[in-house]
């Protein structure tokens, strides 16, 4: 079930080999906020959850997932035994737990998670795909790329080509990309973060992979230094809701 959202062509880098520290480090442009983590525990009570299929291929099996109608957007309308490609859930980032409706016109201000449920190439070809794009070159033009040691236990993927410029506005990129991996070596997690000033509220995109259904969150910059609290509690919510037994 895999290929329906991004597609790439497969390049061969050297994004596996962790060099020594070069990079700058960043650690000091965040300021994050009072932030209590606790960890996700799936509710006992499941007589409120609404029922979704995520189809991916057309023909392909059907991920089940029963979730809490609170994550849902009250606005939407949605039926239980729908079928859909991908599906937002609107998260507490503490706890993982729905975000209160009437805090969502200051969900920019707080730790504010969206969440989607879907379905991505392997972490290491997306690991590539947003390298092209970080760095501004084309799939049959990137450069090699490495990682190197970077802040707060993750790598940034660099080059040694010139950083990416805009014809137009002669802007650089505005985007960091960081890798996380497991202890075997392989690419875990993918997180993309727009630089501190590019835009008024910078956030991060980090994805991840479970076997039934990929997903990824966004976000405040400022919650990056708790990037592994928004791991343990995405997969655990992840686990909670989906289900093969249709």
């Amino acid at each position: 079930m895999r290929n329906v959202i991004l597609r790439t062509t497969s390049i061969v880098v050297g994004i596996l080999a962790l060099v020594p520290a070069t990079s700058r480090s960043t650690a000091g442009i965040y300021d994050p906020p009072s932030f209590e983590s606790s960890p996700f525990i799936c509710p006992l009570d499941r007589s409120e959850d609404l029922t979704l299929f995520l189809e991916f291929e057309p023909g392909e099996e059907r991920v089940r997932l029963s979730i809490p109608r609170g994550y849902f957007d009250p606005r939407l309308k949605l039926r239980d035994n729908t079928t859909r490609e991908g599906q937002v859930l609107r998260v507490h980032g503490e706890s993982f737990t729905p975000w209160p409706p009437e805090f969502l016109p200051k969900r920019q201000e707080g730790p504010y998670v969206g969440m989607l449920l879907t379905d991505y190439i392997p972490m290491d070809d997306l690991a590539v795909h947003h390298a092209t794009l970080v760095r501004g070159y084309t799939a049959t033009d990137v450069p090699e790329l490495y990682a190197v040691e970077s802040i707060l236990g993750l790598e940034t993927l660099v080059s040694d080509a010139p950083p990416f410029r805009d014809p137009e506005t002669s802007a650089y990129s505005d985007t960091e990309l960081y890798i996380s991996r497991n202890s075997n070596g392989q690419i875990t997690d993918v997180i993309t973060c727009k630089k501190p000033g590019s835009v008024p509220y910078p956030g991060c995109r980090h994805y991840m992979e479970s076997p039934l259904v990929d997903f990824d969150i966004d976000y405040s910059l400022k919650l990056l230094p708790h990037w592994q609290h928004m791991l343990r509690n995405a997969r655990a919510i992840v686990s909670c809701i989906t289900s093969n037994f249709l």
